[in-house]
């Protein structure tokens, strides 16, 4: 059930960013920038990180659909996920904002051959699916029951966050 007039049960995240537009095209344009950019993570395994965050933080709607959008850039989630498996122990720990686990993860990090730039990222993806996964929660849109049809294309979801902030900013 939505929790916000103007809403239906049909509702995605856009309908939410829609109904309160007043930083809504801010906050597509840094969801942009940290997932789509250049740099030291695919845009597969940003995706696969922003799953598994949304994960730690309950959020089923967007652990759905970033986990369709991994698997469109970079094949199987879970191949994915043991590739990256040191950024998401350091995703965890960055979650439960534990120093010392936070210390150790990063080590873990460099250790394993992943740059600097790489745990950046990660931190960059865990603040932004932070605030993104409360919008969604807050606005109890529901999370999907079938498999998507038709499935994205690489195509399709490659300017997907600024086609998004074009529609709740017009």
């Amino acid at each position: 059930m939505t929790h916000f007039s103007g809403l239906s049960s049909s509702s995605g995240l856009s309908d939410v960013l829609r109904l309160f537009p007043r930083n809504s095209d801010q906050v597509l344009r840094l969801l942009d920038g940290i997932m789509c950019s250049d740099g030291a993570l695919s845009r597969g395994e940003r995706e696969a990180i922003a799953a598994f965050v949304s994960e730690l933080n309950t959020t089923p709607y967007c652990v759905f659909y970033h986990t369709v959008f991994s698997e469109v850039f970079s094949g199987s989630i879970e191949a994915t996920n043991a590739r990256i498996q040191p950024l998401l122990e350091y995703a965890r720990c960055l979650h439960r904002r534990n120093s010392d686990g936070i210390a150790e993860a990063f080590e873990a990090v460099l250790r394993s051959g992943w740059t600097e730039e790489a745990a950046y990222e990660v931190v960059e993806v865990c603040g932004i699916f932070d605030l993104i996964n409360t919008v969604v929660l807050a606005s109890g849109i529901s999370t999907p029951k079938a498999p998507l049809a038709p499935y994205p294309t690489l195509d399709g979801l490659r300017s997907l966050y600024t086609d998004m902030a074009d529609t709740v900013s017009s």
